[in-house]
């Protein structure tokens, strides 16, 4: 290894550049200013961030081709939003998803298909063809019981009258023989149930929504109607935005119509997810860690530096020049990528801690130089030219190790590299040209030509330069320990991605409650049909998987659409239509309700179900029970109806209008709605409603299966074995779980691939630097301990690799190796492998700890990924300072005992301007 002298075309270099600080100081601040402004200005104009994960990957891949296609034809799938209501009322679950509905439904702007039950007027004129056989049958068949029943609102528009009609109904029955007398009992349940939605709507605030088929027919099943999971705990509303552009707008409007919402229907639990509500949450969590983490890593640095140094002059410098820094790698990266995303946002704590160091080893020497007597302009000219050889080679290489990662396939990763790559060294400029021209002024400078070294550093380095044997036996027996988690499989790789976001963020806690109660997967995988045909032969086939728990839609529903199989379903759909032609309904009363008119006809007919009950006795206990609930519902309706003063009471009177419009207009709509479904023609895929259609036929007339699996395949292993089964069927098979794997499989190997790009990269420029293999072996020294420790560490405090911590790879071989080229600069330089004791051994301990800053304020995160990178990144680099302060100076000093590593200096030949001090 060659001595580092100062005739090196470096060398020269750095000389010249501070004979140009010294004498034009002006040259190299005020333009520097005005750079950093112009480019905020850049930044805050120009600047966006890109939440969509699917950008991140280049389009240049199959997987990714695949999915690009099933988007064209497909455009809105995989975009839901998934709105989640959860209780143990499902009335109050139904009030909510009603009335959120309503408003969404008013902002077209903004929301798509909003699908939260199969509405059967929403369904079209073709809604029961989608039926079975059998439940058109039955349908048919309730129709028949309840036509007498159903009647009754046409001689009605208002509930009073309706229920005057149900007393005269009671007045004139004749045993419960008749078909009217008979069809009146059996609608005993829907009496109840419309009264207590009423009482309902009565206490909640806000237009009551219309209580809908469900009572209308008593179906004790709601999810015959809405969307539900958990046994009807949990209800689901679906939409999408019009255009990707516009999702965080509609996100934002959604949740504050859900907090408007939960104002009118409380007691329920209501949160938002959905895959892209998950990677808008995260980014937006991640923007608000960052700016956090980079307040915080900017102050501790600021304090490091002063506590280290004991003054503020130079460490304040030193911490405007970094801004300046940071302001040009903003604007530049505006102008060469556009956007930052959910990996690139990580960049500037990471630059602070990192950047930071260059002004770190430059004031250290600097500082050593003023006190050995030189004057100012010496002290700068041999900082910038000794320990600057260091420090532009230690900025290539950590820049190399990011710009290493533009050669992998992972288009996140590239990006990443080029703006950290990049910014390091625009952060370089101003620390080596402000910088200088900074610290030639002071009172700093005076005091320093007056102070002594330290010989505390020295005493303590002596402990292992004087044991190099037993310094090293201890280093290596720590590596070899270390070794034994990594080969007791302790290291492990953690997949999933959703355990990386912050658990605290209501889109995670509700994709994990639909994961652990949903009746299945919330992710599915997409296979393409180029017909009907095909789609319907497929799905036997894909059931027939182990992986596999059902398919939407299924072949049913699919051979619906086949001429043949329709003959029969026309048939009973005429006969559903002959059941209700000859109903006509009047439209609702418009005025407010009469309440006392109401309590009045009420009470009548709680009096009617008394003496019913009278007179069956214990002859019929369902019977009782149903007339026994009506009495309670009439009850606690007049009790609501009639609480309050007369302001209340008015207030009744116009909301009960509000609910009976809506529930007459229902019953109507739902006739009128079976009346004019068309028979005149089969169904055909054009017949779906708009957001059935969208969601499985395609732009060409292609068929989408939804292959839904029977496991969490966010879950590694299940996601692995769901995607392998679907390829068995079709290669070309895409969707969520597929573009899982794929981009976690792609992430982790693009960052090895890196690492070992970074390890090439850096090891030519230390060769280069140096000229001596010796010399590249020693500079990744403590990369190899400091690595080797930082896993060990990670399998006994069970810190798993991720697809984010996973980027240390490169970073700690980057970072670590600058340790290294520090030292043994010093150590040509000098000839002696006392390093702690000098200014470079002390630059190395502050830039080590303020990396260590720059990345442990990551550690405060919400973010569990980008905190797992704190955690990870903070380790190694403070391995890789501990062995490149302790492990290489012994090495060296026992080496250095049998092999004489350098020759004797050369004559310094750096041009020196001279001893005066600037005016």
């Amino acid at each position: 290894m060659k001595p580092l002298t100062g005739d090196t075309l470096l060398a020269r270099l750095l000389g010249s550049l501070a004979a140009a600080v010294i004498h034009h100081r002006r040259w190299f601040i005020w333009p520097q200013v005005v750079l950093f402004f112009a480019g905020i200005l850049v930044t805050v104009f120009f600047l966006k961030f890109d939440t969509d994960r699917d950008d991140l990957v280049g389009h240049n891949l199959k997987y990714e081709r695949n999915f690009l296609a099933l988007q064209n034809e497909f455009p809105q799938q995989g975009n839901d939003m998934v709105v989640v209501v959860e209780s143990d009322n499902t009335e109050k679950n139904r009030q909510y998803i009603e009335r959120l509905a309503a408003k969404m439904e008013v902002e077209t702007n903004l929301f798509r298909d909003v699908f939260f039950q199969q509405d059967l007027p929403a369904a079209g004129t073709k809604a029961l063809f989608f039926a079975s056989d059998d439940d058109l049958t039955n349908i048919q068949d309730v129709l028949r019981q309840d036509i007498p029943f159903i009647r009754q609102f046409q001689q009605t528009t208002n509930l009073s009258t309706f229920f005057e009609q149900i007393n005269t109904d009671f007045r004139t029955a004749s045993g419960g023989t008749n078909a009217q007398t008979e069809s009146m009992l059996a609608a005993l349940p829907v009496l109840g149930n419309i009264l207590t939605q009423a009482t309902a709507d009565l206490q909640m605030p806000g237009s009551p929504p219309s209580p809908g088929v469900a009572s209308l027919f008593g179906s004790a099943d709601v999810s015959d109607v809405y969307i539900t999971a958990d046994h009807a705990r949990i209800f689901l509303l679906t939409t999408h935005a019009p255009t990707d552009d516009l999702t965080g707008d509609a996100i934002t409007e959604l949740r504050r119509l859900m907090a408007q919402t939960q104002t009118e229907v409380q007691g329920v639990n209501v949160g938002l997810t959905g895959e892209p509500v998950l990677d808008y949450d995260e980014m937006t969590q991640s923007q608000k860690d960052m700016t956090k983490a980079t307040i915080v890593s900017l102050f501790l640095c600021a304090f490091i530096f002063i506590y280290g140094y004991n003054e503020t002059g130079r460490p304040v410098k030193a911490t405007l020049c970094l801004l300046i820094g940071l302001g040009y790698t903003m604007a530049f990266t505006t102008l060469v990528v556009g956007h930052l995303n959910i990996l690139t946002i990580t960049f500037v704590p990471m630059l602070v801690g990192l950047a930071i160091d260059f002004g770190v080893h430059l004031i250290t020497r600097f500082e050593e130089e003023l006190r050995k007597g030189n004057g100012t302009t010496k002290a700068l000219t041999t900082a910038m030219v000794y320990t600057g050889q260091g420090i532009f080679t230690g900025a290539l290489t950590t820049a190399g190790a990011f710009l290493a990662m533009y050669f992998t396939n992972f288009k996140g990763i590239q990006e990443m590299g080029l703006i950290c790559g990049g910014g390091l060294l625009l952060c370089l400029v101003p620390m080596m040209t402000m910088l200088p021209a900074m610290l030639l002024r002071g009172r700093q400078n005076i005091i320093d030509r007056h102070m002594k070294e330290d010989q505390t550093r020295a005493r303590i380095e002596n402990i292992w330069l004087n044991r190099p044997i037993a310094a090293i036996a201890v280093v290596l027996a720590l590596a070899a320990l270390a070794g034994t988690e990594i080969w007791r499989g302790k290291v492990k790789f953690d997949y999933n991605l959703i355990q990386m976001q912050s658990p605290n963020l209501p889109s995670v806690v509700f994709m994990h409650k639909l994961i652990n109660t949903a009746d299945r997967s919330v992710l599915s995988g997409a296979i393409v049909a180029t017909n009907l045909q095909e789609a319907i032969s497929l799905e036997p086939k894909i059931l027939k998987l182990p992986t596999v728990a059902e398919i939407e839609p299924s072949a049913d529903i699919l051979e619906d659409f086949l001429p043949q199989n329709q003959i029969e379903k026309l048939n009973l759909i005429r006969g559903i239509k002959n059941e209700v032609a000859p109903l006509h309904f009047s439209p609702p009363d418009t005025n407010s309700v009469d309440i006392y008119n109401l309590s009045t006809t009420l009470y009548s007919l709680s009096g009617y179900c008394g003496m019913a009950l009278d007179q069956i006795g214990t002859n019929d206990a369902a019977l009782s029970a149903q007339l026994l609930s009506l009495q309670q519902a009439i009850e606690g309706f007049r009790k609501a109806m009639l609480a309050g003063d007369n302001t209340m009471l008015a207030a009744h009177a116009v909301k009960l209008a509000e609910f009976q419009q809506a529930f007459f207009n229902d019953v109507r709509d739902t006739f009128e709605s079976l009346q004019n479904q068309n028979v005149t023609s089969p169904l055909v895929p054009a017949d779906l409603p708009s957001a059935l259609r969208d969601q499985f036929i395609g732009e060409s007339g292609k068929f989408l299966l939804q292959v839904f699996p029977k496991h969490d395949v966010w879950q590694r292993p299940n996601q692995e074995q769901f995607v392998a089964d679907l390829r068995t069927i079709d290669p070309n098979v895409t969707g969520t779980p597929v573009q899982l794997l794929e981009y976690e499989s792609l992430l982790k190997n693009s960052y090895i691939q890196a690492a070992w790009y970074s390890l090439i990269a850096i090891a030519i420029m230390v060769l280069i630097h140096f000229r001596s293999f010796l010399a590249v072996f020693l500079a990744l020294l403590p990369v190899i301990i400091g690595t080797l420790w930082l896993a060990g560490l990670m399998g006994v405090w069970n810190i798993p690799f991720n697809l984010a911590n996973i980027m240390t790879l490169p970073l700690v071989i980057g970072i670590g190796v600058t340790n290294g080229i520090q030292v043994l600069n010093r150590f040509a330089e000098e000839r002696t492998p006392g390093i702690l004791s000098r200014s470079t051994g002390k630059a190395v301990l502050v830039s080590g700890l303020t990396a260590v800053a720059g990345f442990g304020s990551l550690i405060l995160a919400q973010h569990r990924g980008i905190h797992s990178l704190g955690c990870v990144m903070s380790i190694g680099i403070a391995a890789c300072m501990i062995a490149g302060l302790t492990f290489l100076p012994a090495v060296l000093n026992l080496i250095g005992r049998w092999y004489p590593l350098i020759e004797k200096p050369s004559v310094d030949k750096t041009p020196t301007p001279g001893q005066e001090e600037p005016r």
